[in-house]
């Protein structure tokens, strides 16, 4: 997968509207960036965050804090993929994007008017007449807000996680001398010394991966805008 940096951004309130797209012509949907499922190799270096006791009040509610946002991140992240895959596997679409995807399932139903539309930040499959429709487009209707909401979590808890993450690594000299002198005694302070290593370098592994999430979770949405005809 070839990574780079999407132009999606995330406003400070829910129903704020920013600009999905920058003002770029080769952003035109017909050239559109799209999403695929990632590859195993992306996906083996992901895994959630157990964070260690410390010692310290103020730095273990701070690590639980990272472990906490980053392990919903990546639980929507996996449930964001997994939706994107059933939807690829239902309508064979054989390059994974979103964009095959609403393309074989309007050919699929064809005798029904299917578009992808977007509110804020949230995308769903509208489907006419509403009536009747087979089980199936029902699944992929659900399959597809699934997608929509796991996209956003993923992306409103990635800005959060780099807050986090730049405190607690920016202070790391401090914590070390927090926790040693925290210790009762040199037993402890071996074992506290040791928890705290391990939590930085798991920081430091969120810190690369996180914005691979977000930034993956962007191009989605990004997708969808133009697929359901939001302008830049």
């Amino acid at each position: 997968m070839e990574w780079c940096c999407c132009c999606f951004s995330w406003g400070s309130e829910a129903n704020e509207r920013q600009p999905l797209l920058g003002s770029n012509p080769q952003h035109a949907p017909a050239s559109a960036r799209q999403f695929h499922s990632p590859s195993n190799d992306n996906a083996q270096r992901s895994g959630g965050f157990t964070a260690r006791h410390v010692g310290v009040p103020e730095l273990d509610q701070r690590f639980a804090d990272v472990a906490e946002t980053f392990n919903q991140q990546h639980k929507n992240y996996e449930a964001m993929v997994e939706s994107l895959n059933k939807l690829s596997y239902r309508y064979r679409c054989s390059s994974g994007s979103l964009s095959e995807c609403i393309r074989n399932i309007k050919e699929d139903h064809d005798k029904y008017h299917i578009k992808l539309q977007m509110k804020g930040y949230d995308f769903s499959l509208a489907v006419e007449p509403a009536d009747d429709v087979p089980v199936k487009l029902q699944r992929t209707q659900e399959d597809v807000r699934s997608l929509s909401q796991s996209a956003k979590i993923v992306v409103s808890k990635g800005t959060t996680l780099q807050e986090l993450i730049n405190w607690l690594l920016k202070a790391e000299q401090n914590l070390i001398q927090q926790v040693r002198e925290a210790a009762p005694n040199h037993q402890e302070e071996t074992r506290l010394g040791d928890n705290l290593r391990e939590n930085l370098r798991e920081t430091r592994r969120v810190k690369e991966l996180s914005p691979c999430y977000r930034e993956e979770a962007g191009k989605l949405l990004n997708e969808a805008a133009l697929l359901s005809g939001v302008s830049p």
